[in-house]
């Protein structure tokens, strides 16, 4: 049945309503906000069961910070979730036991046991480059990951949506050097999130078998983030949360059908400057978006308006057990009226992980404290949730045309500042669950400040930042794991070994076929979660505890 449980503390009134609904309750949390100083605290669950869906809206007339608290736990508790079972097959239909995810481990897929230690990734530009070419310029130094950028589009390549032969290339490279592979899998750029219902379970299902299918041949792990930076307005599927988190979990769903060795990565924009009008002001929207349904999520506060004092991740969460990696696109990007490649701020990434550290876009005033919380993504997403974290594009730019300005910055100076901020021993003690960087090894025209400018982020480009990039690393060294100290095996787990050689490894050579879809047998999910009654009996337990 699907029920609605709606209960009002001022009035003590309780109003139940029932409609039809499919068996297979599944506990989820879509939204909850305690909104402080205000007189009203809206708590907003939702309980799937089946095909239908059931909301209790709590409204309660007093709220206070301790209220808020709670209500917060309680989210918490309410995102464990029993995981779709997953059970891999081979060629012949037969389990593959050693195959099957271990949720036992507190590790996620592809998460490597790594303490005080992070790896390094390249966003090549595959026009010019490959993983080899990358290998031999960093002296072995091999990266752990290197992103592609691959098209989903409905209607092409008969019907699949992407080419194959391209995504299979990425994965031979990727191979060939044995290192992970981040795909970086979008809908076209001008295509709306909402018009995703073009892209059929066939074409979620066929991406699928094809990550299944390097993660075999290959043996490259694929963390595979779809529909990057969907908080941003830049891409047509940006700013519509329903649609996206729909999607979300359609494609997450087919993946896991399949294997445990391709990881979903959801990585939104870095929000500092949310929601990305008029600047850092922090312009307002205040009327709907283009399509207009999804306003009621983005107005987070319930202000009536969707502006900087609004969260801008969670509408866009799609719920604990359909996420691997959290990542976020984090840059360093220079300043109002920077026009010489101005030297990095000390602590500028913290400012923009966190948005604390006397960060230059807070708004000040008595709503400091919720834009903070509400900014600090590691927080929110990487710490509270457990998941481990990753940057799959980062950099600092370099515009060439800018050298020569008065009080112009050089090229390692802010490429150096930047990664020393990255990789150093207080980011991996203070933020532990960052276990990945990615540089966006390329260059594009990009205005600052309206001024037409070609940025380059690039590492290895020339012998000046390849000489600095090599030294870091060597520096770096101890606290790094490159591609040739991990072992990739077919259940999903990363380990520190040599590739052939790590006891009970699959190797590279010697990945398992896998094959087919889940069955009843011998499946796995995640621990710790929590049914139905359990968190309807842990809400009310709480808030009775404010009430009486």
């Amino acid at each position: 049945m699907l029920r609605s449980l709606c209960m009002n503390n001022s009035d003590g009134s309780i109003t139940l309503g029932e409609k039809p609904g499919t068996g297979g309750i599944q506990a989820e949390l879509v939204e909850a906000a305690a909104l402080q100083g205000r007189q009203e605290c809206t708590v907003l669950f939702v309980l799937q069961e089946g095909s239908g869906r059931t909301s209790m809206d709590w409204k309660l007339s007093f709220c206070n910070m301790h209220l808020a608290l709670a209500l917060a736990t309680i989210a918490i508790a309410a995102q464990a979730q029993t995981a779709p079972p997953v059970q891999i097959l081979d060629a012949a239909g037969n389990p593959l036991p050693q195959c099957a995810f271990k949720p036992s481990s507190g590790l996620a897929r592809l998460e490597p046991p790594l303490t005080n230690q992070m790896m390094v990734g390249i966003s090549l530009d595959w026009s010019y480059e490959t993983p080899l070419k990358s290998k031999e310029k960093t002296k072995n130094h091999t990266p752990a990951v290197y992103n592609a950028w691959l098209d989903l589009v409905p209607g092409t390549f008969n019907g699949t949506g992407f080419d194959g032969n391209m995504l299979n290339w990425f994965g031979s490279e990727a191979g060939y050097v044995g290192a992970m592979l981040e795909l970086t899998l979008n809908p076209p750029k001008d295509m709306r999130i909402a018009d995703l219902k073009d892209l059929t379970p066939a074409m979620y299902d066929g991406i699928s078998k094809a990550c299944q299918t390097i993660n075999q041949r290959y043996g490259v792990p694929i963390f595979l983030r779809w529909a990057h930076e969907m908080n941003g307005d830049w891409y047509g599927w940006g700013n519509e949360p329903r649609a996206f988190i729909e999607s979300w979990r359609q494609l997450t769903l087919s993946v896991r059908k399949y294997t445990n060795m391709t990881a979903m990565v959801w990585a939104p924009n870095i929000g500092i400057t949310y929601p990305f009008v008029g600047g850092s002001d922090g312009a307002a929207r205040s009327t709907p978006l283009s399509n207009g349904t999804d306003f009621d999520l983005l107005d987070t506060n319930g202000d009536g308006k969707i502006d900087n004092f609004d969260d801008p991740y969670s509408p866009f969460w799609p719920g604990d057990e359909y996420v691997d990696w959290v990542g976020l696109s984090l840059y360093y990007y220079p300043r109002q009226n920077c026009h010489n490649n101005c030297p990095l701020p000390e602590r500028y990434f913290e400012q923009l992980l966190t948005g604390g550290f006397n960060n230059p876009d807070t708004p000040g005033g008595g709503n400091t404290a919720d834009w903070q919380r509400t900014r600090n993504f590691y927080q929110q997403f990487a710490a509270s949730k457990n998941k481990p974290m990753m940057l799959p594009e980062t950099g600092a730019p370099w515009i060439a045309e800018w050298a020569t300005r008065p009080g112009a910055t050089t090229e390692v100076a802010i490429k150096s500042a930047w990664y020393n901020q990255l990789l150093s021993t207080s980011t991996l003690t203070t933020y532990p669950r960052l276990k990945l960087v990615v540089n966006f090894e390329e260059r594009k025209p990009l205005a600052l400040d309206g001024e037409p400018a070609i940025q380059d982020w690039r590492v290895t480009n020339n012998s000046v930042t390849l000489d600095w990039w090599n030294g870091k690393l060597t520096e770096f060294q101890g606290n790094l794991k490159f591609a040739n100290e991990l072992v990739y095996n077919c259940d999903g787990s990363v380990v520190i070994g040599t590739k052939g050689t790590a006891s009970g490894a699959t190797t590279t050579a010697g990945s398992a076929v896998v094959t087919g879809a889940p069955s009843a047998a011998a499946t796995t999910s995640k621990s710790g979660a929590v049914g139905l009654s359990g968190v309807v009996g842990s809400v009310l337990a709480l808030l009775a505890s404010f009430v009486l």
